[in-house]
């Protein structure tokens, strides 16, 4: 999918203009009234070390675009999929551009039925080089309440981070397992066991998420 079929206003970015950039993923940072919530990665995507300790990834909730798919549509499956719950989507006061790991620019996009601005827009190096591959990926993360009680439906395990947590998690880009889970206000629920000397490290949508909380002029809303 093209970012700017489903995303038209985006293109008025100068970093964005005369740029081929497809839009492969849907994803959401999600929340209730007391904590948001972020998907502990699965086993494939582990990063085992040289150390012999595990780095896995914190990430939003979400997947990849399905051929024929709408963005929205996506999300809402997804969501589904790996939480077993629905949820409410909610308009952000700004939309941020994220590209190589910080923050570029906010815009202010309109907002119809069809098209809900997201909260981040994220650009990712294309995996392959060469000719009639777009200048960048992108993955689109909204902001949703949640309308139930989440759970590790197809997903290795769920982090639930407080709000007044959220500061003291994301400050550090990894924690080793052990210091994660003492932090208060922080607890996981998960669908296996984690392998020893673990860490938790912010990737994809988790890791953008990091760089707003990290912004003094953000708040998380609850």
């Amino acid at each position: 999918m093209n970012l700017f079929q489903a995303l038209p206003a985006l293109r008025r970015h100068p970093l964005l203009r005369d740029k081929a950039v497809a839009l492969v993923g849907a994803s959401t940072i999600v929340h209730d009234d007391e904590a948001y919530y972020f998907e502990i990665g699965k086993e494939k995507y582990w990063q085992f070390r040289t150390d012999g300790g595990t780095t896995i990834g914190v990430g939003g909730i979400g997947g990849t675009i399905e051929r024929g798919e709408s963005l929205l549509a996506c999300l809402r499956r997804e969501v589904e999929e790996e939480l077993g719950v629905r949820v409410r989507l909610e308009l952000p006061r700004q939309t941020y551009l994220i590209h190589e790991w910080q923050i570029v620019g906010t815009l202010t996009l309109p907002a119809s039925r069809k098209r809900l601005p997201p909260l981040m827009a994220i650009l990712i190096p294309p995996r392959l080089g060469g000719p009639g591959m777009p200048d960048h990926l992108s993955i689109v993360a909204f902001r949703t309440f949640l309308q139930g009680a989440p759970a590790p439906h197809d997903l290795f395990g769920l982090l639930r981070v407080e709000s007044h947590a959220l500061g003291e998690f994301f400050a550090r880009d990894e924690w080793p397992l052990a210091e994660a889970q003492a932090i208060p206000g922080l607890s996981v629920t998960l669908n296996g066991q984690f392998p020893p000397h673990s860490t938790l490290r912010p990737v994809l949508t988790g890791r953008a998420f990091q760089l707003l909380v990290r912004e003094s002029d953000w708040q998380p809303d609850l």
